[in-house]
Order: structure tokens, then C-alpha cells, then sequence
């Protein structure tokens, strides 16, 4: 059987020149991981995994299938301290989970166990990352920037190497959701969330920490690995991390207000000191996803809709009416994020007595009207058109016709032709509607 044997020289010196200290022969397993990642029942699945140890130290690849557990010896990977074994191929449907091993005649360490299920249909986990971290109120934030839900069964998140968090089948991500993990430090304070949702170690705000997210099979998917975070203290003058690690609209890492299992609010700081990982390239924001999806003169609200798989935000965009370009009527703020797939709605000045939950940027400076000719137009923060409304077709706005109250102008279906339709602020649109009459 294989042996490994890491001997450093810095070791051997240390052990001349303080012969009374005994070494500890500790041993650590990491990096396990498994090929191929979608197994069929013709695979045979080769099992890596990174093992040190000061001692001479057996390796051994540990498999279950319906309780029965059988042994193989781990062979050189042919990388320093990297070791492979392998499980033979097994009918379709069969679930196989397995573990590492490894002891000598003072000490044993056996890695997390792993799982996989032959023929199981492949899942795409690029699609989910890291999307905020925090020190304070020690969470982390998983997000899904995908089209479909995830059953995130077998994923797992490591802290500085060691793994500290594995997702059982019961935990789910919908398309463009979260999944919030609290520490077991703060478990206490979070009495009813689910102890499935709680990582096993602390996350600090003041220290360096890499926290790295894995599929199943070990596969790197993101990685958030802060090496100097002294550089951030002298670029900010200020104590490291006041409030979250966060992922601005474009997919970089920044200071940024905690919110917790909602979308991030871009920072203005970036995190400064971030090295190395396998962090996916993000997606680049595409701002003809925003549009305006619903307009209301009953009401007197303005629905704007996010298409697109990427949160967005609306700061500096702004709104006219009427053709008037220098007269503003709203702009957006740095609070103003549009969801992917999701909606943003904007009230009246007028009925601001009507929503008394709401902040200021939420209300446009003007009316609108259900019986008048009207132009909306949305603008980019650089002055470019990003949509366009009009009602009536008298080449004069603000002109009395017809009353169309207490129906919306509405795209249809989201993101479509504009019709007259149901009121729907904040949800869907129907799939149709009436033509919008123009006189």
C-alpha cells in the first residue's frame, strides 16, 4: 500500500536545535473532489484529495453502497501530497457516498463524507456564488443568477481550508434567490432559523478569511479569498468591513449596507487586498433589460421591470414627462435596485400620504394622468434613452380624451407591447390586453 512521507527541512532543523519539544504528527485532509461529476453507470469515478502529514501516514478511499462500506488503497496523483483512488462503476441509480482516510500509529483524520447518484440528470451550479459576507452579523449569502431553482444537496462552503457548512437535499435556491447561512456563534439570536442554514465557525470583519464554495463533486465555484485586508484600512482610514463584503450590480466585491437575504446595495468602496481563487467571470450588466413595464393614472404609479438575470441598479437614471428633457421628475439613487426578473415600483408625488412606508426616492415629482395625451421617457445617467411611453397622438401633451381608469398601460406580456390591462404594481402582467385608445 502507497505511504506518504513529508519531511521539510525546516522541521529537521527545528528538531536539532529543540530536542526536548515532541513534534506533533498531525495529519490533514483537503481538496477532495471526484470525476467525473456526472456519473453514468460505464464510469468508473477517480476520487483526489490533498494529504499532509509529518509522519508516515497510510491513505484509504472509504465507499458505501446500501450500508455496506468498502476499502481501497490511494495511489499517488502524481503532484506532491496529492493522492487518487478509485471506485468502480456501478448501475445506474446507484447512490455511492464516500470519505478519505488517512492514519499512522498515532493519529487518524477522516475528510467529510461525499455523495453521488449514478445517472443523476448533471446540474449547472455556475450559476450561484458568494454574494455577501458579513463579520458583524456573521452571515453569508448565497445567490442564484440563474433561470431555475437549485437543490443545492451536496454543496458545500469552506473557511481558510476546512470545511464548515454542507447543504442537505432539503436546501433549495429559487431563480434569483438567496439562501442566508448565520454562524453558530450568533445561533442564539437567530432561534428560528433552521439548523440546516447554520455554518460551524465564526466570521470575523477585522481579519483575513477566504471562504470558497464547492459543488458536490469538489469542483471550486466561487471564492472569496481577502489576503490583505490592511489595505483597505489605510486606502479607507477607517476600521476594515463597517458593514458587508458585497457584490456590486457588475459582479465585483465592494463595502456595501448589510441585506441579508435581499438584493445588495452597490458600494462605492471597493475590497481592496483580494487574491487568487476561482471566482467566475460575472456577467456584464445589460441595461436594455430595464424597461418600463406599467403605467397607472388611477393610481398614479410608474412599474419599472428588470428582464434580465442580474440584479440592476437605477442610480442616476431619471424620468421626464412630456417631452421635457431639462425637467426632471425623478432620479434614481443608490437605493433603487430592480431584482432580476423583478419589479420597482414609483409613486406620485400626489399620493405620497397613500404609502407612508415609503422613502422619498420612491415618488416621482409630478402627476399622471388616466385621460390625458402623456410622454414618460427613462434615461440612462449618461442623458441616452433607455424607454419611452406615449399616449394620444394629438402632437400636443397634456391634452383631455379619453378615460381609461382605473386600467393600467401596461406591456404585455412583462416586457411587451403596450396595451390596456389589469393594474398589476409590483407583479406580473398579464399575457394581453385592449388596444390603448388614443383619443
Amino acid at each position: 500500500m502507497k505511504k506518504i512521507m513529508f519531511v521539510a527541512l525546516a522541521l529537521l532543523v527545528g528538531l536539532v536545535s529543540c530536542v526536548k519539544d515532541k513534534q506533533y504528527a498531525g495529519i490533514t485532509i483537503s481538496n477532495v473532489s471526484y470525476t467525473p461529476t456526472a456519473v453514468q453507470e460505464t464510469d468508473d469515478v477517480t476520487v483526489s484529495a490533498t494529504i499532509t502529514s509529518f509522519k508516515e501516514t497510510t491513505p484509504i478511499l472509504a465507499y458505501v453502497i446500501n450500508d455496506n462500506t468498502t476499502e481501497v488503497a490511494m495511489t499517488s496523483g502524481g503532484e506532491k501530497n496529492v493522492f487518487v483512488g478509485v471506485i468502480p462503476a456501478q448501475p445506474d441509480g446507484t447512490v455511492v457516498s464516500f470519505y478519505v482516510k488517512a492514519y499512522n500509529d498515532e493519529f487518524e483524520a477522516v475528510s467529510p463524507a461525499m455523495e453521488y447518484e449514478v445517472g443523476a440528470v448533471a446540474i449547472d451550479y455556475s450559476v450561484l456564488r458568494l454574494n455577501e459576507l458579513n463579520g458583524n452579523d456573521k452571515f453569508i449569502e448565497l445567490y442564484n443568477a440563474g433561470n431555475e431553482a437549485l437543490n443545492l444537496n451536496g454543496v458545500y462552503i469552506e473557511k481558510d481550508g476546512t470545511q464548515n457548512w454542507a447543504a442537505d437535499n432539503t436546501v433549495s435556491i429559487e431563480a434569483g434567490g438567496y439562501v442566508l447561512l448565520y454562524s453558530v456563534d450568533v445561533q442564539p439570536d437567530h432561534p428560528e432559523h433552521p439548523a440546516t442554514l447554520i455554518f460551524n465557525s465564526g466570521l470575523s470583519a477585522k481579519k483575513n478569511v477566504r471562504i470558497q464554495l464547492f459543488t458536490p463533486a469538489g469542483v471550486s465555484i466561487d471564492d472569496f479569498n481577502l489576503t490583505n485586508i490592511d489595505l483597505n484600512g489605510e486606502a479607507y482610514g477607517s476600521v476594515q468591513a463597517p458593514a458587508s463584503y458585497s457584490r456590486n450590480a457588475d459582479g465585483t466585491w465592494y463595502y456595501s449596507d448589510a441585506t441579508p437575504g435581499a438584493a445588495n446595495v452597490d458600494g462605492v468602496n471597493p475590497v481592496l487586498g483580494l487574491e487568487g481563487g476561482d471566482t467566475p467571470t460575472p456577467p456584464t450588466p445589460d441595461y436594455n433589460n430595464i424597461v418600463l413595464n406599467e403605467l397607472n393614472g388611477d393610481t398614479k404609479f410608474i412599474e419599472i421591470h428588470n428582464m434580465g438575470d442580474l440584479d440592476l441598479s437605477l442610480e442616476g437614471m431619471y424620468i421626464t414627462k412630456d417631452g421635457v428633457e431639462d425637467d426632471i421628475k425623478w432620479t434614481g439613487d443608490a437605493t433603487m435596485v430592480v431584482p432580476a426578473h423583478g419589479y420597482l415600483v414609483l409613486y406620485s408625488i400626489d399620493t405620497e400620504a397613500d404609502h407612508p412606508d415609503l422613502t422619498p426616492a420612491y415618488f416621482f415629482n409630478c402627476g399622471l394622468s388616466a385621460k390625458k395625451t402623456v410622454r414618460f421617457a427613462l434615461y440612462m445617467a449618461d442623458g441616452s434613452v433607455r424607454d419611452v411611453f406615449e399616449r394620444g397622438n394629438t402632437g400636443e401633451w397634456g391634452q383631455t380624451i379619453s378615460n381609461v381608469a382605473p386600467q393600467s398601460y401596461a406591456r404585455t406580456p412583462d416586457g411587451g407591447d403596450w396595451k390596456l390591462a389589469d393594474p398589476t404594481p409590483g407583479e406580473a402582467n398579464p399575457a394581453t390586453g385592449e388596444d390603448i385608445p388614443q383619443e
